[in-house]
Formats: structure tokens, C-alpha cells, sequence
């Protein structure tokens, strides 16, 4: 497409006129869930009040596609747990989140942390594994794991609510179940499994680096997102 042809042009000439207080341009980030419902408003506020010329447009979701939006810059910044490790792709931690288990406080036999071995005998609620790059993939590997699933949800929020209101449980990011715990009645617990934490990435296509307006988007992003 021109965009694209325009965005390698682009990228040829490092440091063409990019004045973040003054310089007109969108940038188009995918802070992918459930990190959108923390990280997104603090973006998004954080460029409005430094450079208002600078627009920022955000999606919440990866597909199939996303590395292919990445490498013509139709996507400039992914925010999200997973890493994308491919040669032409930049990768940068930026904090590592704990995770835990979350049920409601109303449940009939869960009065504390459970051991390992009887997360997966509870009956789970899950973002669907059917989304590309699911949250919760990574605790449901196996067959086994699978059939604890009772309900699969669009976003994390679905879940927790679904959790609330039944005997359910869930494997959420301990920041977003203890920002929800009150209001839904939640107990928030330990996760007594090998993978307790998970790590959230900042990650951009290699070419786009030798952008300067580029460069200044992911060192505020770097500096927003830093815990």
C-alpha cells in the first residue's frame, strides 16, 4: 500500500524534523488484555498533557496478523505477556506481574490457598483459548488442564465477574483481581504452580527503530510503563 511504502521511505531517513511538542503524528499501539485496563489511560494522558499534537490510537487484541502490522508500522508498539523472539523484532521487558488465584469470598470450600495439587480439581473460568494469544493459555497446556475449564470468556473482566457469582475460579494478574476484590467479593490467593508471574514486553519491528518520533514513543512508553 502507499502507507506502507511511505513508512519504509520513512524509516530511511532517520531524524526527519520529529519535534514532540510541536510535530503532528498518530501513532497506533495494541496494549493488549487485560494490560489495557492499566496501562492504556496512563498512556494516553501521559502524551496528551506532552505533546498534544501527538495522537495515540489503541486496540486491546493480537491476531494472526500482528507481526504483519508490525513490520509495515500499521502497529508501531505492542504492549503485552507475550514475547515476540524473532530475529527482526525488538523486545524489551518492562515489569514482571504476579499471579494468583482468585475465587469468590462466598465459596463453600475455599477458605484459603489451596495446594498444587488441587488447583486444577476446582472448576475453572478462563479467557477463551480460542483467542489469539489468550491470557490464559499458558495454564491450560494439556488435555487435563483443559477439562477443569467450565466457562471461557472474551476479557479477563467476564471472567472475574462470572468467578464472583459462582464456585468458579480464575488465574488473573494479581494488580487487576485486587483492584476488583472488594467490589466483586473476591478471595485473592496465592497460585501455588510453577508459573506464578508473568512478564509484560514492549516489542516493536526493528525497522521502525531508526525512526526518531519512533525512538521518542518508546522511550515514554518505556518510562510510563516501568514499575
Amino acid at each position: 500500500s502507499v502507507r506502507q511504502a511511505l513508512q519504509l521511505v520513512q524509516n530511511e531517513l532517520p531524524g526527519s524534523g520529529f519535534e514532540p511538542a510541536s510535530s503532528e503524528r498518530v501513532f497506533h499501539l495494541c496494549v493488549c488484555s487485560p494490560l489495557d485496563s492499566i496501562l492504556t489511560s496512563q498512556i494516553y494522558n501521559h502524551i496528551e498533557q506532552i505533546a498534544p499534537n501527538i495522537h495515540v490510537m489503541f486496540k486491546s487484541s493480537l491476531n494472526q496478523n500482528t507481526e504483519h502490522q508490525l513490520r509495515y508500522q500499521e502497529t508501531e508498539f505492542v504492549i503485552s505477556y507475550e514475547d515476540f523472539h524473532r530475529p527482526e523484532f525488538t523486545s524489551v521487558p518492562l515489569f514482571k506481574d504476579e499471579m494468583v488465584l482468585v475465587a469468590s469470598k462466598n465459596h463453600p470450600t475455599i477458605k484459603g490457598p489451596l495446594l498444587k495439587h488441587d488447583v486444577y480439581n476446582e472448576q475453572h473460568a478462563a479467557v477463551s483459548l480460542d483467542r489469539f494469544a489468550s491470557f490464559s493459555q499458558p495454564w491450560y497446556d494439556t488435555v487435563d488442564k483443559q477439562a477443569s475449564i467450565a466457562y471461557q470468556g472474551m476479557a479477563m473482566m467476564s471472567v472475574l465477574s462470572v468467578v464472583s457469582q459462582t464456585h468458579l475460579v480464575a488465574i488473573a494478574p494479581r494488580w487487576l483481581a485486587e483492584e476488583f476484590a472488594e467490589s466483586l467479593e473476591l478471595q485473592v490467593l496465592p497460585l501455588p504452580l510453577k508459573q506464578n508471574s508473568r512478564t509484560c514486553y514492549l516489542s516493536w519491528h526493528e525497522a521502525a527503530g531508526r525512526d526518531k518520533g519512533h525512538q521518542w514513543m518508546e522511550e515514554q512508553l518505556v518510562s510510563i510503563c516501568k514499575r
